[in-house]
């Protein structure tokens, strides 16, 4: 139970029923290929700044322009909350950018962990610090997971441009200690990598000998995250002799730091903005007409004419049931990373 301070929303351990009845209506809308749902999403994006302190070299922001690198207002992130809370069943605080820029994300990440879905937040962990670390803490978040690529100084400095090593290790570890201080079970903390290639036997030496030490600070997971592309934006398409739609269209909403509202977290430079949702509300957008094409172009493979879509290397994984075979596991045991 998540009952750590007072006013704490009682969370449980496991998914509930209704998350896998929501589960079972949208993974058989996805494999019948339905346009038109009779569930709502089971997932929700919503990104607190698109603007990051670092330019890591497999990451798009490097080339978001300054005019699309702003913050949400305060107003519009509970809109958005409020909306969402009736039906998500886990929200990520997160998106383009290091949402620990944002001036308000403690209060922000207070006010979305109120509601017992699973509130989690995803950082570079160049910014925290033990004031910083104590209060996240205390909002009653889920998960908080740090991206971590890079098993040494120099490779991790190479990949993390902007960051320093050391003082991240020094972040993590320090969080680590203080949620052992308070005796608190939440936020559960991971570190993700990336499987970057040319990794030597020395360097998952090291990365091994690093989890290690975490773990016995308490590291809750770790998560190795094969590379994607950026829906072409960075890398080579995939495999084209596989084809699966996207699973996003059929689970998941991402809202933009501006109201913008986008039907999957690859399509970093929003080329295909269904609405926004100033304007309609996140009901309205999931049946709306420009995300229903887009589920029917999915369904029947037509995707010449989808510059976003087509490149992806997401939608020619391999597959299982029809569901790429990597989610299939983490949407069943409601342990998406």
């Amino acid at each position: 139970m998540n009952c750590q301070f007072p006013g704490a929303v009682v969370k449980c351990g496991m998914q509930s029923p209704a998350y896998y009845r929501r589960l079972a209506g949208l993974l058989s809308g996805y494999r019948r290929k339905k346009t038109s749902l009779s569930h709502l999403p089971l997932r929700l994006w919503l990104e607190p700044t698109a603007r990051c302190n670092l330019a890591c070299i497999m990451c798009p922001n490097r080339d978001l322009s300054p005019d699309r690198k702003g913050d949400m207002d305060f107003d519009l992130f509970s809109k958005v909350v409020d909306q969402a809370r009736d039906f998500a069943f886990e929200i990520n605080l997160c998106h383009r950018g290091e949402s620990l820029l944002h001036p308000q994300i403690i209060p922000m990440v207070r006010y979305a962990a109120r509601f017992p879905w699973k509130t989690k937040l995803h950082t570079n962990g160049t910014l925290l610090n033990r004031e910083m670390a104590r209060e996240l803490i205390e909002t009653g978040l889920d998960r908080l997971s740090f991206s971590f690529d890079g098993t040494c100084a120099e490779e991790y400095e190479r990949v993390r441009v902007g960051a320093r090593f050391e003082r991240v290790v020094a972040n993590i570890r320090g969080i680590l200690q203080l949620k052992r201080e308070m005796k608190v079970r939440l936020p559960r903390i991971v570190m993700e990598f990336i499987d970057l290639p040319g990794l030597t036997v020395a360097d998952r030496q090291r990365m091994t000998k690093l989890i290690r030490e975490f773990k016995e600070l308490g590291l809750d997971q770790v998560v190795v995250k094969k590379p994607h592309n950026w829906a072409g934006a960075v890398g080579e398409p995939g495999d084209r002799r596989h084809f699966s739609p996207c699973t996003f269209l059929w689970t998941s909403l991402v809202v933009l730091w501006d109201g913008t509202v986008m039907p999957c977290t690859q399509d970093f430079f929003g080329y295909y903005p269904l609405e926004n949702i100033r304007d309609l509300s996140l009901r309205g957008i999931w049946n709306g007409p420009r995300l229903t094409a887009l589920r029917q172009k999915h369904a029947t493979a037509d995707l010449e004419d989808l510059n976003t879509c087509r490149p992806c290397d997401r939608i020619r994984r391999k597959t299982r049931m029809g569901i790429p075979v990597e989610y299939l596991r983490q949407l069943l045991t409601g342990r998406m990373p």
